[in-house]
């Protein structure tokens, strides 16, 4: 969304807004990315270094039920790029694999394939495509059993195996229209999956796995947010590309006069964005209001606002004083502002 401005209120309760000028199919975005928030989030799992040691070593006890110690022996094992690397290494402790069993074998060996997680088997349908062995077995730390059933019936040379079950929430999201939900998404999948639902939004301290929302107006998939910060997750960690919107802080009222609670703001092309999260309003200030909005946020009272503005504008003072009350007294009957005290 080029020209867009993400801005980030603290309190009185954590709000996010997206300000700039968008279009039917930015507009579409922004819904569904509301939509993310609204239902990923809250069921977000985020998994450590710790916990994931502990879960590889409950999946080389998953494994060892399935197949046996002295098959498993016979087994090959591989990863999935790149979270599967981090959990095969912690596996092949966990099992006691020896080296010769992490090199490629003949098609006739079983090959034990390891992911951290697995959401729709988009990736290991493309693994299974280049895949010439004749028995496989999808080994992963979280996943829906929903989907391993569904992988297991398509893919006959295939047993899945996981160390946790992840529930999946879309019947309840979706609530009557689950169905029809799920058949567009269903006819929508030409790219390899085999499974759709809304399972917990697993994140590792190495991984986030990507989401998407779909845009009617595109008709196409769109990138979703990253929702875990980057000093928890090492995919997140690069700088936001070039292009990436910037990130604003809305600022805190300091004195008795200050915005209400209802209102985001912030900076956009030199001037002010007001939304009023309540009314659904919209509007925008430039010059001379501009300025006179940041010096009541920045000072709170009226003769300390005057004063800094004077400073920039050479106007009759009582003038100025006076547009500065008509100003805040507009702003305060509107819900705007508020004066406490």
């Amino acid at each position: 969304m080029p020209h867009a401005t993400l801005v980030v209120r603290s309190s009185p309760e954590s709000v996010l807004g997206v300000m700039g000028y968008f279009d039917e199919a930015g507009r579409a975005r922004l819904e569904g990315l509301r939509w993310q928030l609204d239902n990923v989030l809250p069921r977000l799992r985020y998994v450590g270094y710790e916990e994931a040691e502990r879960e590889s070593e409950r999946l080389a006890e998953r494994l060892v039920e399935r197949f046996g110690r002295e098959e498993l022996e016979g087994f090959h094992f591989a990863a999935m790029p790149r979270g599967g690397f981090i959990v095969l290494g912690m596996l092949a402790y966990a099992l006691g694999l020896r080296r010769g069993q992490l090199e490629p074998g003949p098609p006739d060996s079983p090959v034990v394939l390891v992911d951290d997680c697995a959401v729709s088997g988009v990736r290991f349908g493309e693994w299974m495509s280049r895949s010439k062995s004749e028995k496989v077995v999808f080994a992963h730390l979280y996943s829906a059993p929903e989907l391993r059933e569904a992988i297991e019936e398509k893919e006959g040379r295939v047993a899945c195996v996981a160390a946790r079950d992840l529930e999946d929430h879309a019947p309840g999201i979706h609530g009557e229209g689950y169905t029809a939900w799920r058949e567009r998404w269903l006819a929508r999948m030409d790219y390899g999956g085999y499974w759709v639902g809304h399972p917990d939004h697993v994140c590792f301290a190495w991984n986030e796995p990507d989401t998407s929302i779909w845009n009617p107006v595109t008709e196409k998939e769109e990138a979703g947010w990253r929702l875990v910060p980057p000093e928890l997750c090492l995919k997140n960690r690069p700088e936001p590309a070039e292009g990436h919107a910037p990130i604003q802080f809305q600022p805190e009222g300091k004195g008795p006069i200050r915005p209400s609670s209802r209102v985001l703001f912030g900076e956009l092309e030199g001037g002010v964005v007001i939304g009023d999260l309540e009314g659904g309003e919209c509007f925008g200030l430039d010059g001379v209001g501009a300025d006179m909005w940041r010096c009541i946020v920045e000072f709170g009272d009226r003769e300390r606002a005057g004063d800094e503005i004077l400073k920039a504008y050479d106007v009759d003072e009582v003038t100025l004083r006076g547009d500065l009350d008509g100003f805040v007294d507009e702003l305060i009957s509107r819900g705007i502002l508020e004066e406490r005290g």
